[in-house]
């Protein structure tokens, strides 16, 4: 189902709006540039440029600062640090989470994602248009809107630097034209980092790799996924000094981004089914009770809520897929 509001209005009015006519500098100019060369540009710079900076990130009203620190090459190294609250750190190599104070600690990164982004594969779920330049971290600025053709995925902005391509900032906006997130760089080194600067701190726990034949169980790929979404990485993941790992499987559509995470459950441990939102990122978890044993699912993406579910409930033995492709809009 195509959405009602046409590509680029729900987006733009965060532009025109917000930051009025007078922030959008060479409109006439940048229009001419194809989107699409712009997203593959920042898919370029996601992958080869180095740089360091501090950035914000915001879901719903509440805000947290961090400072990233990413070596282009092979491997390519990332480290995150969060600057303020609750303290969080983590280490990836290649996409690979090397240490962390919690598995889930990485949710407010964006860039990393953007390697993965498909230009000549969105068309077909997303409208793209170019908005205009105008600033973020004191640097220049493309803005392409990113709207979807269904209620299946969120609406995008995505500010691009002008020499670099380096995604600066992003929003993502729901259906109704509320903001949901904002990734938004205050100030960011490109260049080389210095090796000690991507060392893991004291919070960073090892991650261990379990053997690879428990990566490769079928059994944890939902049956329905929303149209366009693709499995791009599969892996098990445990802290050191945690017996069981936690397997965690992620999917997207070129963009937008969900992962299934999976975990054996006690015999004494109870469980209830859980469905929480903050900001575009959804979680729904749900008891998997198999002959083997007692397992907890959860889905944990920036995708509308009802996706998120349908995805859970497919991780169901019982689950009838023919029913929901009735039931779905």
């Amino acid at each position: 189902m195509h959405s009602s509001i046409g590509p680029g209005h729900r987006v733009r009015g965060w532009i025109v709006g917000g930051v009025a006519s007078a922030a959008l500098l060479l409109v006439q100019s940048v229009q001419a540039v194809e989107p699409a060369a712009l997203l593959t540009a920042m898919t370029d710079a996601a992958r080869e440029q180095s740089y360091q900076g501090d950035f914000i990130y915001e879901r719903t009203g509440i805000f947290s600062t961090h400072r990233v620190w990413r070596q282009a090459g092979e491997p390519i190294v990332e480290r995150l640090l969060r600057t303020d609250g609750v303290p969080q750190e983590w280490v990836r190599r290649d996409g690979r989470l090397q240490c962390t104070s919690a598995l889930t600690a990485d949710s407010a990164w964006r860039d990393s994602g953007m390697s993965a982004v498909q230009p000549s594969q969105l068309d077909q779920w997303y409208s793209l248009s170019v908005l205009g330049v105008t600033r973020v971290a004191n640097r220049a600025a493309t803005v392409v809107a990113v709207e979807p053709r269904d209620a299946l995925r969120y609406a995008h902005e995505l500010y691009l630097d002008v020499d670099s391509g380096l995604l600066l900032q992003s929003l993502l906006v729901n259906e109704q034209g509320t903001l949901l997130e904002r990734f938004q760089f205050t100030n960011v080194e490109l260049g080389p980092v210095a090796a000690e600067q991507l060392s893991a701190g004291s919070l960073c726990q090892p991650v261990s790799k379990p053997p690879a034949n428990r990566v490769a169980d079928e059994r944890w790929l939902p049956a329905w996924v929303p149209a366009g979404f693709a499995a791009v990485r599969r892996e098990m993941r445990s802290l050191n000094g945690d017996p069981e790992a936690v397997f965690a499987q992620v999917f997207t559509d070129g963009l937008a981004r969900f992962t299934v995470f999976i975990e054996p459950l006690p015999e004494d441990r109870t469980v209830d089914d859980l469905r929480a939102q903050l900001g575009p990122t959804v979680a729904v978890s749900r008891e998997l009770l198999l002959p083997e044993g007692r397992y907890l699912a959860t889905v944990v993406g920036e995708v509308p809520p009802r996706v998120a579910e349908q995805v859970a409930a497919s991780l169901s033995p019982d689950f009838e897929s023919d029913a929901l492709t009735k039931s779905a809009p």
